[in-house]
């Protein structure tokens, strides 16, 4: 098939799952340092123009890193027994609504590199407001000077902290600073890092069930897949976005430096490996979306 023919195949209404969708609510289920605060903040103030309710999970109750059936349960009861538009946000691993008989809402998500997310969260914890809430409200121990000011790549390369020990055999990185756990689920087999059986299992879901898995990497392609994808909800979210000059859609964005050295970079792309390919087979998506959605002015184009 050529390249034309291929482009000519993409059908957007093919690769919109909001159609499965019997709930009028986003779920937003959203990773940690991927710029998920953005979107939930956009969300807000689309809800005001698009007429819909915004709900963001109580700040400061953590939820176990596998919900139980029960709890799982009565997350989906939950919001299927609202009444009128909603969008949920909440630190959650995906919810199958499915399981206990009850309609679908539309799933969204955001991904980020991994390596690049998991820096991020590395300097965010060593931010002195973050942490001093984790010795507040998590009852976290006061760490040494040289805790704070040890760069990523210098942690990495001593291996000595858990903050830089990825190895899927250690408790400490089943944790948010990955994301396959996120869009797998609840199913025990999503709990192992870097797994490959949570990383298929995550595809799975992902091309079933996710209307839209955009990344800030590609913030206007993310905001006209949703537009087009999904525009009960996001309806005006490019103009929005762009509008904002008070950087309230770039929150808890904490400065750091991202370049990583040789060696370091090497072991990362090892350790995350599935991790990393997951990260691909969403942008792949992303970008077919987006392809599907523009196909007829790039036929124009090119032909």
């Amino acid at each position: 098939m050529s390249a034309y023919d291929a482009l000519d195949s993409l059908n957007a209404r093919d690769l919109n799952n909001t159609v499965h969708a019997g709930l009028e609510c986003i779920f937003f289920n959203r990773l940690e340092k991927v710029g998920s605060q953005s979107l939930s903040t956009l969300l807000i103030q689309l809800s005001e123009i698009n007429d819909f309710t915004p709900y963001v999970n109580e700040e400061y109750v953590p939820n176990p890193m596998i919900l139980s059936y029960d709890i799982e349960k009565a997350v989906a009861e939950e919001i299927a027994a609202v009444d009128g538009a909603m969008s949920y946000v909440e630190h959650i691993n995906w919810v199958n609504f499915t399981k206990f008989d009850l309609p679908k809402p539309i799933y969204v998500n955001l991904v980020r590199h991994p390596i690049q997310k998991v820096m991020s969260a590395y300097y965010y914890i060593r931010h002195p407001a973050v942490f001093g809430y984790y010795v507040k409200f998590r009852g976290r121990p006061m760490e040494t000077k040289e805790w704070f000011d040890m760069s990523f790549n210098d942690c990495v390369k001593k291996g000595e902290s858990p903050d830089c020990i990825f190895d899927n055999h250690i408790m400490y990185n089943k944790d948010w600073r990955r994301f396959s756990l996120h869009l797998c689920g609840n199913h025990p087999d999503c709990a192992n890092f870097n797994s490959p059986t949570a990383t298929q299992i995550a595809k799975q879901n992902i091309e079933r069930e996710y209307a839209v898995v955009g990344s800030w990497e590609d913030t206007n392609i993310t905001l006209t897949v949703l537009e087009h994808y999904i525009p009960r909800f996001f309806r005006g979210a490019t103009d929005l976005y762009n509008s904002d000059k008070s950087g309230k859609f770039k929150k808890n964005a904490t400065p750091h430096n991202t370049n990583l050295e040789p060696e370091v970079e090497a072991k990362l792309k090892a350790q995350f490996s599935h991790e990393i390919e997951l990260y691909n087979f969403c942008k792949q998506r992303l970008y077919k979306q987006y392809i599907a959605i523009k196909k007829d002015e790039l036929m124009v184009k090119y032909n």
